[in-house]
């Protein structure tokens, strides 16, 4: 089917729809006039009311995606801050822990070589 043949048929249902619709309403042409004034112009309220708010949604999702970049990037130079400071204070416990380790090595070293001297 050709976008012309369907375009063609689609003008014409239309056509044929709004004649039926023509013939067939109970109300009067005036009043008919009115009721589709009517309900275009509460259309366009409720379009243009929509569009606003897809701005105003647009707006808060750019707003938002600003400020979390910002709350991101201070939370992450926190956590940079934070891990220099527990490497500074851990230091000292890692000294600690390796004298007590090469005392334990060398106490270890001491029984093997008397193990070995009494056998």
């Amino acid at each position: 089917m050709s976008g012309k043949t369907f375009l063609s048929g689609f003008i014409i249902g239309g056509l044929a729809a709004a004649a039926a619709t023509i013939f067939t309403t109970p109300v009067s042409g005036k009043e008919a006039r009115k009721v589709c004034v009517d309900n275009s112009k509460a259309f366009l309220k409720e379009f243009k009311d929509l569009k606003e708010d897809l701005i105003e949604i647009k707006d808060s999702i750019a707003t938002a995606s600003k400020e979390g970049k910002n709350v991101i990037g201070t939370f992450v130079d926190d956590i940079k801050v934070a891990l220099e400071q527990w490497k500074i204070e851990i230091k000292p416990h890692q000294e600690q822990l390796k004298i007590e380790l090469n005392e334990i090595e060398k106490t270890v070293s001491e029984l093997e070589n008397d193990l070995k001297q009494q056998q």
